[in-house]
């Protein structure tokens, strides 16, 4: 048969139906997108907490090391200041020993140690240092023994060893 108009090429898809087919794969390309930004996202936020979580072990442990270190300090600066209470202390209680001398004897040594005190010395008689110099010891010291060396001008070198009394070992420490 023939026709008297032309035929025209019937398209694949009508214009609804291309619009239609636009929208699914712009749709599509969005849903896709999106998925693998996320996916992407899922990936740093991974990766950046691994790279916290061992950030987070050392801060702790440079926390434990700092923690350590400020205990170290904190016993330093203890023992330090009881160094420095101690060496107050001693050096009040020699100042008040060196008070104690009287004007006619000379002292040539003393020496300290936890419970002891060692006197060594010259006195112009055995009396001078018994009437001036030993009830001050007797009263601050438990016990006091002294000995005595009569020198050649006839004076007397002496040696005093006093232990302290329980009641005032700290005065001494």
């Amino acid at each position: 048969m023939y026709s008297f108009t032309k035929p025209i090429k019937k398209p694949y898809f009508k214009e609804d139906t291309k619009l239609w087919l636009v929208f699914i794969f712009i749709s599509t390309f969005l849903y896709v997108t999106f998925s693998l930004f996320l996916l992407i996202k899922a990936y740093f936020y991974s990766k950046n907490t691994n790279d916290l979580a061992k950030e987070e072990i050392t801060l702790k442990e440079k926390i434990i090391k700092l923690q350590k270190e400020k205990e170290n300090i904190l016993l330093q600066k203890e023992l330090y200041e009881n160094i420095t209470v101690k060496n107050s202390v001693i050096k009040d209680s020699v100042k008040n020993l060196l008070n104690l001398v009287p004007d006619p004897i000379t002292l040539n040594k003393f020496l300290f140690s936890k419970n002891k005190l060692i006197i060594y010395g010259i006195t112009p008689t055995k009396d001078v240092y018994n009437l001036l110099m030993l009830p001050p010891l007797e009263s601050i010291f438990q016990s006091t023994k002294t000995e005595f060396i009569q020198l050649s001008n006839g004076w007397f070198k002496f040696k005093s060893i006093n232990t302290l009394k329980s009641e005032n070992e700290n005065t001494f420490n």
